[in-house]
């Protein structure tokens, strides 16, 4: 992981949090730590190599040949219906209930602005600069909807996110990255991973009334 030395606005491809590091390999992967750049290799790996032989004007395969998101390439493939590119024809990777991140199609029709502005109907064929998106999340949310690592890179690169204020639990007063731990929400406010444990009481407890926890498939 290598310093970026431009002064454009990254987020990170795991929380959304400002990334001042790149990845030192292709260059197109940006992290908040490297813990989240040892979170991200798995899927970026395969990638890394092809964007690096891109970088160096060596011949790389076709975009249909490969999987936008992880960069495999011995398929099965199918196309999106949002973006009509090539990803892994994989749901059948995804577990029920598990929130697993192991489903290249699943976590781009969940997780991205690019299919969120598609199956809300939104007008315009640039998801990216679409205020009504905008209007309905805050702005730690549409950073991450723009930026994480289950869009296309050149999604990705093209994004301009929003800077944002971090939030804290409002319990223990820890900062919580929404999109990249298990937080809740209720009449309380925001609750840490640790803080909505105790609300639940342990094993076979039960959340409060009105109090949600959620999926971001991390």
């Amino acid at each position: 992981m290598s310093s970026s030395d431009t002064p454009e606005y990254r987020c990170c491809a795991i929380c959304a949090y400002p990334a001042p590091s790149r990845c030192s390999g292709c260059g197109k992967a940006f992290y908040c730590s490297k813990e989240h750049q040892t979170m991200a290799w798995a899927k970026h790996k395969r990638l890394c190599k092809i964007f690096q032989r891109e970088n160096c004007g060596e011949p790389v395969p076709p975009a249909d040949a490969y999987c936008g998101l992880c960069g495999k390439e011995s398929g099965p493939f199918r196309k999106t219906q949002c973006c009509n590119r090539t990803i892994c024809d994989d749901y059948g990777n995804y577990t029920p209930f598990t929130f697993g991140n192991n489903s290249c199609s699943r976590n781009h029709d969940r997780y991205t602005r690019c299919c969120y502005h598609f199956n809300e109907g939104h007008p315009g064929k640039d998801p990216l600069a679409c205020a009504k998106c905008s209007s309905q999340h805050d702005a730690e949310h549409i950073a991450w909807y723009m930026a994480n690592n289950y869009n296309f890179q050149e999604d990705i690169l093209r994004a301009n996110p929003p800077s944002f204020e971090p939030k804290c639990c409002t319990s223990c007063g820890k900062q919580v990255k929404q999109n990249a731990e298990a937080v809740s929400f209720g009449g309380d406010g925001l609750q840490c991973g640790p803080c909505t444990h105790g609300m639940v009481g342990g094993p076979g407890g039960v959340m409060p009334e009105n109090t949600y926890t959620m999926d971001h498939g991390f």
